[in-house]
């Protein structure tokens, strides 16, 4: 891995073990090529299968969940770069199309998909086997002329082909879908297992184990996190007082809905507003 953590970079790295996140998010740009390995995503409410040859792209503060099945005989492997937005923004003052592109990717307003099927030839993928390659044996003013052109391609690969390939790799599994969607609708209401249940006719038991079976968490860490997504949605587009926040998206006691939030996106709330606004 080098340089801070304002870029982070590394080829092919290899998880032998179990792998699962929690839900979380950070300031960095995330784009990550899976070479080898299955499991799930969970991003913006929707759930998608993740596949080897594929690119997963998460923009600044967009929460997000992987959970990888990993034996030592499927190992995870995956090219994963993270880069704070400043660091590209004096090479695109040249390039006013891709800067723009690059400002609506930034703002989760892009036309991208976060599971894009992609194949190693790519390429995208292409330029991440190069640099991987070769950032090892670079001086420290090659490299930082290097990193500014790998970004610059980057960027430009996923602004001519945002729409590419069979994107979208849906996760069908519908009675986990139907849980979702049932949280989405109702995420603002203190919740009760009960009643989810009761809407699918099934049992609270069954519900609840369903869910972690599928999704490698549980409904009521998956109900914080959408919670706190739709939080995110009314610091960016409204500026009403924290308390007012929390409690429109069913956190009503302000001290937690800060910790939740904490825990979640990296920030406190007000830290995350004020980050959008610069």
């Amino acid at each position: 891995m080098l340089g801070a953590n304002w870029f982070q970079y590394e080829y092919r790295r290899t998880s032998t073990e179990f792998f699962q996140e929690v839900f979380h998010a950070h300031s960095q740009m995330e784009l990550t090529y899976v070479h080898e390995g299955k499991g799930l995503l969970i991003i913006d409410g929707k759930s998608y299968s993740i596949e080897p040859q594929t690119l997963l792209v998460f923009p600044p503060f967009q929460m997000h969940r992987i959970q990888v099945h990993v034996t030592s005989d499927e190992p995870f492997i995956r090219s994963v770069l993270q880069f704070e937005p400043a660091v590209l923004q004096g090479y695109l003052n040249d390039f006013p199309s891709l800067k723009s592109f690059f400002q609506r990717l930034m703002l989760q307003q892009a036309n991208v998909h976060p599971v894009n099927a992609m194949a190693e030839t790519e390429p995208f993928a292409a330029l991440l086997k190069q640099f991987g390659q070769t950032m090892g044996g670079m001086g420290e003013t090659e490299f930082e002329e290097n990193r500014g052109v790998f970004l610059l391609s980057l960027v430009h690969q996923l602004k001519q082909s945002p729409d590419g390939g069979s994107a979208y790799l849906k996760y069908h599994n519908h009675r986990v879908e139907d849980i979702i969607g049932w949280i989405e609708k109702h995420y603002a209401e203190p919740f009760r297992l009960e009643d989810l249940a009761s809407s699918l006719h099934l049992s609270p038991y069954h519900v609840a184990h369903l869910f972690k079976e599928s999704t490698g968490t549980t409904i009521v860490a998956y109900t914080q996190a959408t919670r706190i997504r739709h939080a995110c949605a009314l610091l960016r587009k409204t500026t009403l007082p924290l308390s007012e926040v929390g409690y429109r998206v069913g956190i009503a006691n302000p001290s937690y809905f800060s910790k939740i939030f904490r825990q979640i996106m990296g920030v406190a709330p007000l830290s995350y507003r004020q980050h959008l606004i610069k």
